[in-house]
């Protein structure tokens, strides 16, 4: 027992000298890096607040005009590195290389980030296509991206690259836990956007160069303009809910022919002047305003009217055409009365359309009996079939009319 504890101790007494030796030897190299390390790290929090101070000086255009200046000149110099090594192998062993066919390929040392889209956003972790949200405001011409765990210094902390040459404005804001990215282009445009791991990537459109045809379709009123109201019913809830059940059957069809741009999806109160100049920016064939209609002291009232533009000009298909089909169609999807065409230049959205214009009253809201329909889900549903089959009729009738005369 007492050699085996022997044993032990020597043992022991020589690998801990051992030990100790190594210590002493590899201490100063070891302080060297753990020097190197903190030094390292602090050079990085130092370029860090440098960045800080001077993008906060920055807008969020002048932000990505400076990220991607930034990335582009980091990429040039590692190419340039990488052909002054290539050039130096060349030079030192011309025969190896000439043997082997084919340059011996060089990687550059730290990732270069590369910029193969209009507009490039490094994304959180945590966030990816499940849950950012690209959303399309073409009236405000407006794209706003919301991104789930970016904070307030997101803009600073991560990689906002791009072209500004199409915008007008770039502005990030962010509340509970998310950030929003708010792009506000020059014109009317439409984003196609795609994802990886790392990254958010966005293209942008003029929408005549990826539609044969455009309609504007508008709720009417919105926001703190009511438009008519019965009890506790008013006319912008029935409007916007008509017209969300014709966009479900626009984006259901995917006919990718067809552009179809909706001045408010919401309860948002855009002006007039917003409205009608979002069909001419657009050149849409069809602009269709929907409301609802009422008439006090006249209960027993009901039906179908449609505005149009008595003063322009006739042509092969016009304003009172477009108004004919959107009043046959809706009343025949829906059942209700059919009433009459209206002269419609007096309302600013029909006299000042450069497109075919109509502004269809699905119904009258001092009816009980047809408010009762109007508030209807499925009712409206029909109401929205009646304004889908017009619309689709009325851009067939465009075609034939462009086929004849080609």
């Amino acid at each position: 027992m007492e050699k085996r504890l022997a044993r032990f101790t020597a043992i022991f007494t020589c690998a801990f000298s051992l030990f100790v030796c190594a210590a002493v030897w590899f201490l100063p190299v070891l302080e060297e890096r753990l020097a190197a390390f903190r030094a390292g790290i602090r050079q990085e929090q130092l370029a860090r607040e440098e960045r800080y101070e001077i993008l906060k000086k920055m807008s969020g255009l002048e932000i990505m005009d400076y990220n991607t200046k930034q990335v582009q000149a980091q990429a040039m110099k590692a190419k340039v590195e990488e052909e002054a090594l290539q050039d130096q192998e060349e030079a030192a062993d011309p025969k190896e290389n000439s043997d082997s066919g084919k340059k011996k390929e060089k990687k550059p040392k730290e990732e270069i980030i590369e910029i193969t889209h209009q507009v490039q956003l490094e994304l959180p972790k945590g966030a990816d296509a499940s849950n950012v949200e690209v959303l399309q405001n073409p009236i405000m011409r407006r794209i706003d991206i919301r991104i789930p765990g970016a904070d307030e210094n997101y803009i600073y902390d991560y990689m906002v690259l791009g072209e500004s040459d199409d915008m007008e404005s770039l502005n990030y804001s962010s509340t509970g836990g998310s950030g929003v990215v708010a792009l506000t282009m020059d014109q009317v445009m439409d984003a196609s956007y795609s994802f990886d791991n790392d990254y958010l990537y966005l293209d942008f459109f003029l929408p005549g160069d990826i539609h044969d045809r455009i309609i504007v379709i508008d709720a009417g009123h919105g926001g703190g303009a009511p438009g008519a109201v019965s009890g506790n019913q008013y006319e912008k809830n029935i409007t916007l809910g008509i017209v969300q059940q014709v966009k479900a059957m626009f984006d259901r069809a995917d006919d990718q022919k067809i552009g179809v741009y909706y001045t408010r999806l919401d309860d948002s109160n855009p002006s007039l002047s917003d409205r009608v100049n979002l069909a001419n920016q657009l050149d849409a064939d069809l602009f269709l305003s929907v409301h609802i209609n009422s008439l006090k002291g006249h209960t027993g009232v009901e039906g179908v009217e449609v505005m149009y533009n008595e003063l322009a000009p006739d042509t092969a298909f016009d304003t009172k055409d477009f108004a004919q089909i959107c009043l046959d169609e809706t009343v025949d999807a829906t059942g209700a009365k059919k009433r009459r065409l209206i002269d419609g230049n007096k309302i600013y959205i029909i006299r000042n359309s450069d497109a075919p214009a109509a502004l269809i009253e699905v119904g009258f809201m001092n009816n009980p009996k047809e408010l009762a329909s109007l508030t209807d889900p499925a009712y409206q549903k029909k109401a929205a079939q009646g304004i889908y089959n017009a619309l689709i009729k009325s851009l067939d009738q465009l075609d034939q009319i462009e086929t004849d005369a080609g």
